[in-house]
């Protein structure tokens, strides 16, 4: 994901992050108000040496060799011992365990220093203080014993070498010496601290350290945050939908045309002639028909096919209404219904179904079909009029006779071949099918020869659809099982460039792309392609499936149609009651 696809995911999920960071900071605010107040207290001790017996019993300098850090580690796990916290438990009146205790209490070395903190924290400042000395006191304690000890072993050491009964002068000094060194010893045992002094006791202190609502809730806060970008990004990962408009021109690979606000169906107009309808609505179709204007560059351009990736996307919709706009506007304009299995245009268009002046009949009167010659058997007159021989019985011919056809049987058989693409064959048999028996080779003269300027006349107006307004026609659509190459992209091309040579704008409706096969054929051969999108409804996978369906036509997609885009134009008019007043203005 891109730095623009990231954008656009959380610019999509802001509430719901913005929802997330506010629900945590405020558990994480509430859950510490409802806890109870944690104080704290800290008591420093200085550690030194824990005795010079040594030296007093060989008489040389005290040992220098300890390592420093090796010392420090030492007397931070001495203040860390279990007996120390079961001493401190006999004289702290509480009903904590002792390893509740040491739960409680920290020692940390300040630095490199000899120095070292005994930080308690419990839920009165008092007791958080008191605690504190007490874990102090009994460290000092355990290091004054512990030297004591050491003292009294070199006491009884020394003792044991002491001459019971010193008879010689050697002996009586050795006696006296030693007797000095227990002597050092005694009182240096009394004196001795361990070398561990409590140089600062802990007072109660009232602030509390624990809980911080503020703090928590912002930490909280940015932890959440941390978590729903995480989450919209695997969303954003899972979700197939698409909900912003540059996302999809970054898909497709083509620019917005216009957006379609969302009215719904209740106030959508049944037709685009309908009274009162959304000056937003109509808005937006006005942009759409001025981008295609300055857009539009050659004629082939102005044959525009509309389709969508789905079904229910507003494709016919915008055919409607781009239609009105355009006619409105003084360009003239055919629509084409080629969505044969849905066709819906001529109601929006608020238009009927003319016969012969459906799309199917245009694209029938496209074809250029050569026709084969006269069979044997068909004869003609001296004057090249059929005549037909019927056998009477007993084998006799009857004599040829000239047959009249009224000006009903000439206009029904021509619009028949026109039906048919000029083939007399075909139209003939279904003339005869209808109970009209006229020859195929009369067809072929009446197309040919005696009345070639009506059946010229009959094609063409096969071709030009039924008025539906000023500057506006449209070629109806039927609900038809369209036959495999009826939609050839001949036949297609042909049509489109006869209709394009009678109109401005040809504007055809045509099948959703990712659905019907056919509506590939019919994108390819248009000059253009608009694609409808329906923004609630698009799917990233249909709108890569349209545009690959697309790409394999050739065809051209000139822009896209965003439906339902949430957009609203403001109303830019004159007020109603300024309107009138100018009017009247204007007469008197």
């Amino acid at each position: 994901m891109d730095l623009s696809g990231f954008t656009r995911a959380i610019s999509a999920r802001r509430r719901l992050i913005a929802a997330i960071v506010v629900v945590a900071a405020l558990v994480a605010f509430g859950f510490s108000m409802i806890q109870s107040s944690r104080y704290q207290g800290s008591a420093d001790l200085l550690f030194g040496r824990t005795t010079n017996a040594d030296s007093i019993i060989t008489g040389g300098a005290a040992d220098t060799g300890t390592v420093p850090e090796r010392e420090a580690a030492t007397n931070l796990a001495l203040a860390s011992l279990d007996s120390v916290a079961a001493n401190v438990k006999r004289r702290f009146r509480t009903s904590a365990t002792p390893e509740e205790l040491k739960k409680a209490v920290t020692v940390t070395a300040q630095g490199t220093s000899d120095v070292v903190t005994v930080t308690a924290e419990w839920d009165s400042p008092t007791r958080a203080a008191q605690l504190a000395n007490e874990f102090a006191s009994e460290v000092v304690a355990l290091r004054r014993d512990a030297a004591r000890t050491d003292i009294q072993r070199a006491i009884d050491a020394l003792n044991a070498r002491v001459p019971v009964r010193p008879r010689t002068a050697a002996d009586r000094a050795l006696s006296d010496e030693l007797q000095a060194k227990i002597a050092d010893l005694e009182a240096l045992k009394e004196t001795s601290t361990g070398n561990v002094h409590l140089v600062e006791r802990a007072t109660p202190i009232p602030t509390a350290t624990s809980p911080k609502p503020v703090r928590n809730a912002i930490i909280a806060a940015v932890v959440a945050l941390l978590l729903a970008i995480f989450l919209v990004i695997l969303l954003a990962r899972l979700d197939d939908r698409v909900t912003d408009e540059d996302e999809i021109a970054s898909l497709l690979g083509a620019s917005v045309l216009a957006r379609i606000p969302d009215l719904g169906r209740s106030r959508r107009p049944p037709n685009v002639w309908s009274e009162n309808q959304n000056p937003s609505f109509l808005e937006a179709f006005e942009f759409l028909r001025l981008n295609l204007q300055l857009i539009g560059t050659d004629r082939s351009s102005h044959v525009i096919a509309v389709t969508s990736p789905a079904p229910g996307e507003g494709k016919t919709t915008v055919v409607g209404w781009l239609a009105r706009s355009l006619a409105l506007s003084g360009e003239e304009v055919i629509g084409v219904d080629l969505d044969l299995r849905k066709p819906e245009l001529h109601v929006y268009l608020n238009a009927p179904r003319e016969a012969g002046a459906g799309v199917l009949d245009a694209l029938l009167a496209t074809d250029e079909k050569p026709e084969p010659e006269p069979g044997a058997g068909e004869l003609l007159d001296d004057d090249g009029n059929e005549s037909d021989r019927h056998e009477e019985k007993g084998g006799d011919s009857a004599a040829a006779r000239r047959r009249t056809y009224t000006e009903d049987d000439i206009t029904a058989g021509l619009s028949q071949v026109a039906r048919f693409g000029g083939n007399a064959r075909r139209a003939a048999r279904s003339l005869k099918a209808a109970g009209r028996d006229i020859s195929e080779s009369t067809l072929r003269r009446w197309r040919d020869v005696q009345h070639a300027d009506l059946y010229a006349e009959i094609r063409a107006a096969r071709l030009r659809g039924s008025v539906v307004a000023p500057n506006l026609r449209l070629l109806t659509g039927g609900k038809h099982d369209v036959s495999a190459g009826l939609l050839a992209r001949g036949r297609l091309q042909r049509l489109f460039a006869q209709l394009a040579d009678e109109g401005d704008y040809v504007l055809v409706d045509t099948f959703p792309v990712s659905t019907v096969a056919d509506a590939s054929a019919i994108a390819a051969a248009a000059g253009g392609v608009i694609l409808v999108v329906d923004l609630p409804g698009a799917r990233r996978r249909q709108l890569l499936t349209a545009k690959r369906q697309l790409v394999n036509a050739r065809a051209n997609l000139i822009g896209i149609v965003v439906n339902r885009a949430g957009v609203d134009f403001p109303v830019y008019h004159m007020p109603e009651a300024d309107r009138e007043l100018a009017s009247g203005s204007a007469r008197s």
